[in-house]
């Protein structure tokens, strides 16, 4: 065999391999889509009918010196069975992400079935007055009828 056809040889098997390594990924990827459904999304309430948001606000006072004032945080989390995943708080701070996303994870809450449900809920910090500093929780679909 000459060194060109081993050279293609060896391409011609590479390529091939390549090939095989990319069709196998792509199938991973969409069995992994196909396994992900999420359902439809809950409200805080519904989806946590244990939780006060009073409690969770008071759960999350310490972000609070961590919040630009006034602001609101959108919180989106994902819930299966009991099951509390992917806490994505809209904020740019670091430590105000982890502190909600801590509060979060401590939630007891319960989609009522074995699917993927989305939540979503916005935490707003305000100053009532000099003296006095709040936050509030409430359903996104509320804070948007509101007019936010």
């Amino acid at each position: 065999m000459t060194p060109f056809a081993r050279t293609l040889t060896i391409a011609l098997a590479a390529s091939g391999l390549l090939l095989a390594a990319h069709v196998a990924q792509a199938a991973s990827t969409e069995a992994d889509v196909a396994r992900v459904h999420v359902v439809g999304q809950l409200p805080l309430r519904q989806a946590c009918p244990s939780v006060d948001t009073r409690e969770l606000a008071d759960e999350l006072a310490p972000s609070w010196d961590d919040a630009a004032k006034p602001s609101t945080v959108e919180v989106n989390f994902k819930l299966r069975r009991q099951h509390v995943y992917d806490v994505r708080p809209a904020t740019a701070s670091p430590r105000l992400y982890h502190q909600i996303r801590h509060a979060v994870y401590n939630l007891r809450c319960d989609g009522g079935d074995d699917q993927t449900h989305a939540v979503r809920f916005v935490v707003r910090y305000v100053v009532n007055d000099a003296r006095l500093a709040s936050s509030t929780v409430a359903d996104a679909d509320a804070d948007a009828d509101a007019g936010r």
